[in-house]
């Protein structure tokens, strides 16, 4: 008895394989669409919500407006990514199990809650202090660049090869980040830091409309050959 597979048998595995990794690049797109959505949306608040806090309320209260909001923010930005990234990790792991990768989820939900605890320390140094200092100018820069570096991380974890939007979301926040940090000598004002950060906002709506758009034409790909 032979155990070697037919054409038709080989035909059907592969396109099976197929199917599979479409419908793998379609759950992760669209989550990581979702994700550039949530986090454009609480850039644009972060930088543009200081107009509104100060110039409405007194000076002896806005830092704690101010900490307040972000941290309300903060919270919902949180909440939205893990109910998006719930069942992309599940794909992770089930892919890693696969691939006979040993992952590490425990390491991973400590990376981000010390990410998120960063973030926090982050914005109370920034509500007191502000930018006025080469201190809270380096925390604040700091905690960006490393951001920088995770979600650059976790693109090439994801995906083999990242998607366009991957490399536009990075490249508009990297952006912002050097343009931010050039008006802080430059210009002094918070009109100018703000307006820094429209590449970084623009490029993540980009990024999230091109990636849900392009996730849906992998489902109807895969809905074709089905």
């Amino acid at each position: 008895m032979s155990d070697r597979l037919s054409h038709s048998e080989i035909d059907e595995l592969a396109g099976i394989a197929r199917n599979a990794i479409s419908f793998d690049f379609y759950v992760f797109r669209k989550a990581y669409g979702s994700y550039y959505a949530t986090w454009a949306t609480a850039i644009l608040l972060f930088v543009f919500l200081p107009f509104l806090i100060f110039s409405v309320f007194p000076s002896n209260y806005s830092p704690y407006v101010f900490l307040s909001l972000y941290i309300i923010i903060l919270i919902f930005a949180i909440r939205s990514t893990t109910i998006v990234f719930s069942n992309a990790g599940e794909m992770i792991g089930f892919r890693s199990i696969l691939e006979g990768n040993k992952g590490n989820p425990s390491m991973e939900w400590l990376i981000n809650y010390l990410l998120c605890i960063l973030f926090v320390i982050t914005i109370i140094v920034i509500s007191f202090k502000g930018l006025n200092n080469i201190l809270t100018t380096l925390i604040f820069y700091g905690f960006l660049i490393l951001m920088s570096y995770y979600l650059l991380h976790n693109l090439k974890s994801t995906f083999k090869r990242i998607p366009p939007e991957g490399i536009v979301s990075v490249s508009s926040y990297i952006g912002s980040i050097i343009l931010s940090f050039a008006t802080i000598p430059l210009f002094h004002n918070q009109i100018s830091f703000s307006l820094a950060w429209l590449p970084a906002i623009i490029g993540w709506y980009f990024s999230a409309a091109y990636a849900i758009l392009k996730s849906k034409k992998h489902l109807e790909g895969i809905n074709a050959q089905a």
